[in-house]
């Protein structure tokens, strides 16, 4: 039942509790940023509420240390992390560590043991052989975007890796991004909320929304015996406690929603336009020849043109 991994708002005491009283039974851990500025890979977010969260929330708790790129070599970067992971666990039973440097995903496997280290989605794991370069210290693996519509993808991955698969369901990036190590890198070390870079992109090809990396709740039976939990991305756009809970409602149950209501980023469906069952068949089993076919381009703009 412990199947969601779910993202940190700042919202107060009585939102985790109402949120653990609704969902308690499905969330397997919330997942926050490192606090202090320490490499957590994300922009300033508010945090007034964070100790409250990390004393009092009833729900257990899973801290990010993935910047997309380490600033100083791990040797000279990572004694303040293992530390504030250290007084994490100990002080607030913080009991899981999301990474993307295997070098320090080394480190914190073997200095904390009692830690379940996760590799990021910003890792990139995507194909068995990277799966083997790290498999023994990385306990879960959230897979790369590009095996979101790509199940056999995603069965290959699963057959070589022995520990626990987490796909996000609707982080929505678009797979392969050329401008996605940039954007995190400004994410990361950046004095100003960063912009989408593939804004223009979007502009000039809108259609590319569709391939984005997002799941429908009623499509996750697709994915089902290829993952061991699920990973809802959302510490910007589900900021309101209501649409927080509508959106993990949906998921968990399964609902139709719109690919405009999942709670997706910027390169996300804008438009409130449907995926029909078959539309998102062809998408899982097509060879990705975007170039080459016009399945998505013609059935978005038909969409968008009957929606205005």
């Amino acid at each position: 039942m412990s199947t969601w991994v779910v993202p940190y708002v700042d919202q107060d005491l009585a939102f985790w509790q109402e949120l653990a009283a609704r969902f308690g039974a499905h969330i397997k851990e919330v997942y926050f940023p490192l606090p202090g500025g320490i490499a957590s890979g994300r922009s300033a977010q508010p945090d007034a509420n964070i100790t409250a969260f990390l004393c009092d929330a009833p729900l257990p708790k899973s801290v990010l240390v993935n910047p997309i790129v380490l600033p100083l070599p791990v040797e000279e970067c990572s004694p303040p992390i293992l530390d504030a992971l250290e007084r994490l666990h100990g002080e607030f039973g913080v009991s899981s560590v999301v990474v993307t440097h295997p070098i320090l995903a080394r480190q914190i496997k073997d200095t904390l043991p009692a830690l379940t280290v996760a590799a990021s989605v910003l890792m990139g794991i995507a194909t068995p052989a990277q799966a083997l370069m790290i498999r023994d210290y990385v306990d879960v693996i959230v897979p790369d975007t590009r095996l979101i519509r790509d199940l056999q993808g995603l069965r290959r991955l699963r057959d070589a890796f022995p520990g626990e698969l987490r796909p996000i369901v609707n982080e929505a990036c678009l797979p392969g991004c050329p401008y996605r190590v940039q954007h995190f890198f400004e994410m990361g070390y950046g004095d100003w909320f960063p912009q989408s870079l593939c804004q223009r992109m979007l502009e000039e090809q809108p259609w590319l929304r569709l391939t984005g990396a997002w799941i429908l709740p009623r499509h996750l039976h697709y994915y089902d015996g290829l993952y061991d939990s699920l990973k809802l991305a959302g510490r910007v756009t589900l900021q309101d406690a209501e649409k927080y809970f509508a959106v993990l409602g949906a998921y968990i149950r399964r609902e139709d929603i719109l690919p405009c209501d999942i709670g997706g980023g910027p390169a996300s469906v804008l438009e409130p336009i449907d995926i029909p069952d078959h539309l998102f068949e062809t998408m899982l089993n097509c060879d990705k020849a975007c170039h080459a076919c016009s399945v998505c381009k013609t059935y978005y703009e038909r969409a968008v043109a009957e929606r205005r």
